[in-house]
């Protein structure tokens, strides 16, 4: 559940995402509408027969950003931007079917300059449901205070 505005959140806040299950539709929606083309996310038969994974997982990417809807669904409505996302770790591979949900960390938090927006950064950890971590990373967002 979100928080009503900036000022909610603490340091050390830990938040819950609602989980969700990656299709076959979505690796290849995504992989389309980015035109990755590697076998390994593409070609079930050559993901199989020449990959340590046993057949296709979903590109990287397209857990991030599925991360990227679980982090707004926590945020909310007062993220104005991000700033920066850092130290991107790919852990086990998501495949077809997997069912993934995000642990969501307030590491800092301070106001700007101007006193009307604040700076959180958060640590965003995805996991599949066998509780295996599947991505974890680094984000500074750029906050609208809720008194404004």
């Amino acid at each position: 559940m979100a928080h009503e505005q900036f000022e909610d959140f603490t340091v050390g806040e830990v938040f819950r995402s609602y989980a969700r299950t990656i299709t076959e539709s979505d690796i290849v929606t995504f992989t389309n509408f980015a035109g990755l083309k590697l076998p390994l996310f593409i070609d079930e038969e050559f993901a199989r027969a020449r990959t340590p994974y046993g057949g296709r997982i979903a590109p990287g990417l397209l857990t991030a950003s599925i991360a990227a809807g679980m982090m707004e669904s926590v945020l909310g409505p007062y993220t104005l931007a991000a700033l920066a996302l850092d130290k991107f770790r790919f852990e086990v591979p998501v495949r077809p079917g997997d069912t993934l949900s995000a642990e969501i960390t307030v590491d800092a938090k301070r106001d700007t300059s101007d006193g009307v927006r604040g700076v959180l950064s958060i640590t965003t950890r995805v996991t599949n449901q066998r509780a295996e971590l599947a991505l974890q990373f680094q984000t500074t967002l750029l906050m609208r205070k809720g008194q404004v």
